[in-house]
């Protein structure tokens, strides 16, 4: 998807990012080029990761179904499974590659790193010319190789972690659930049975947790809406194409880009009711600049947990980031932007299938209304790693396992989360990453070129630092940071051939 973007906010101050160096510098003063041939660039790269990414999938899609034929209705023993094919995983996996250790990776979808991989918009973090926010320690080339732009696209960050679980080897069991995690003793160790819809066993001595933020959910506590929510979540994996009432920001930027792959135009409804203040809404805002969505004459956002009323309000609130500003200024500019600060306390149905949604602004305590056609919720994801683990632990609490991480100058920090019952026996399960929560501290960012605690910088560097004190093994050199100069872009075909010599 290529974003067409606005050049209103010409006078856009030339502030700083927290991303240093700043991209206001790099690109002019805008995060996102314009001109006619710099979106033809961007759209031929993302094209070209594509090709990288269909290849991985084949190749990791084969080995996946040869396993499965191999496993099927076994017992298999491991040293380390790792679950949720992502960034983390990726991560372990790098480590797992300089072991003998039996060590395999369960994903419950077809795809490894989904979350980028099926859905598009631009990633909150910068690739600039000094600095890398998405090299893995121990990993094979460059995020840069993708993109020559300061923000790279999901699906180029997608093909990027997508090489590095390749690379490492440790094969990866696609569209595989995990259904129950029980714990056995045997002599005088915890060893976890770790069952699978597919009828396979798996036992193993490690279980990682790398499942990310969550299952897409809402936090709005409204019982009604909730149902209505799950009910619209159900329907958008069979109509994948179709704007729904009620969608997550997920579903709506898959629901795009499924337009988009068909060359059909969209033409969203005339009020939306947007919810939440992350960089979920952010980017369900920037996706409404493509070209292949219409907007109707008087279109409105109504933008529940916003605060801000004006353009200038809102870049004085980014407090020099400048990575939404020439995408959500414009409909601020154009009036179409309305902010309701608050949280939802109350979703109705009205008779004309419009949605009235009561808020209730708790610091100057003030109720207020909005009405639209359509909501796109925002508010985040839902950890079900304490459900998926009631047969292991019956009454779960999480204890940090800390460690050095030389690359961000911490002699000790939390580099993941382990499970114990509460007050009693620790078990062999470790959350890593952003299931395991905000692993980085406030005072430890203030120094970080990236302040956002779950991003890719902040946590497989801890990921990969926390197996290889898990496993006793040499930690594996950052490839992350300050460098003296970017790499280049490459084509597909020089990317595919790389991976393919290792």
């Amino acid at each position: 998807m290529v974003f067409v973007g606005s050049a209103s906010w010409a006078s856009a101050p030339r502030c700083d990012s927290i991303f240093l160096p700043s991209v206001w510098s790099e690109n002019g003063g805008k995060p996102f080029p314009d001109d006619l041939i710099s979106l033809q660039k961007i759209a031929h790269e993302q094209r070209e990761a594509v090709k990288v990414s269909e290849f991985l999938m084949q190749e990791m899609r084969a080995k996946s179904q040869t396993l499965k034929s191999e496993y099927k209705n076994k017992v298999v023993e491991l040293d380390v499974l790792c679950l949720g094919a992502g960034p983390q995983c990726a991560a372990a996996s790098l480590v797992l590659k300089n072991t003998k250790l039996r060590s395999l990776v369960v994903e419950k979808t077809d795809l490894v790193a989904k979350t980028f991989a099926e859905k598009d918009f631009y990633i909150n973090s910068l690739e600039a010319s000094r600095v890398s926010m998405h090299d893995f320690p121990g990993g094979h080339g460059s995020l840069a190789h993708f993109t020559s732009q300061g923000y790279a696209h999901s699906s180029q960050l997608a093909a990027h972690i997508q090489s590095q679980q390749y690379v490492s080897k440790i094969p990866v069991l696609l569209k595989t659930e995990i259904i129950a995690v029980k714990k056995v003793q045997e002599g005088g160790r915890t060893i976890l049975e770790v069952l699978t819809n597919d009828g396979i066993t798996f036992r193993t001595k490690n279980l990682l947790l790398g499942t990310g933020l969550g299952e897409i959910g809402t936090k709005v506590k409204d019982a009604g809406y909730q149902k209505d929510f799950a009910h619209f979540l159900t329907a958008h994996e069979v109509q994948k194409d179709s704007l729904l009432p009620i969608m997550s920001t997920d579903a709506f930027l898959v629901s795009l880009k499924e337009n988009r792959l068909k060359k059909q135009n969209v033409r969203v409804p005339r009020e939306i009711i947007l919810i939440g203040n992350g960089d979920g809404s952010r980017i369900a805002v920037e996706a409404l600049n493509d070209k292949h969505v219409s907007l109707p004459d008087g279109f409105k956002i109504h933008w529940i947990g916003n605060n801000f009323k004006s353009a200038e309000e809102y870049v004085a609130s980014q407090a020099g980031w400048d990575r939404y500003v020439d995408k959500i200024v414009p409909h601020y500019e154009q009036g179409r932007i309305t902010g309701v600060p608050g949280h939802v306390e109350k979703v109705e149905v009205l008779s004309s299938g419009r949605y009235r949604v009561t808020v209730k602004d708790a610091k100057n305590n003030i109720v207020s209304q909005a009405e639209g056609d359509m909501i796109v919720d925002s508010t985040g994801y839902t950890n079900l790693n304490g459900k998926l683990l009631t047969e292991a632990v019956k009454t779960p609490e999480l204890v940090d396992v800390v460690g050095p991480l030389k690359e961000l100058g911490l002699t000790e920090t939390v580099l993941a989360r382990q499970f114990q019952e509460v007050g009693g026996e620790k078990l062999p399960i470790y959350a890593v990453g952003p299931a395991a929560g905000s692993l980085a501290k406030e005072t430890e960012l203030v120094n970080s070129p990236n302040k956002n605690p779950v991003a890719i910088f902040n946590t497989v560097a801890r990921t990969s630092q926390f197996v290889s004190q898990l496993l006793g093994v040499k930690a594996l050199e950052s490839r992350r940071g300050d460098r003296d100069e970017r790499p280049s872009t490459k084509s597909a075909s020089e990317i595919i051939q790389s991976l393919k010599g290792i």
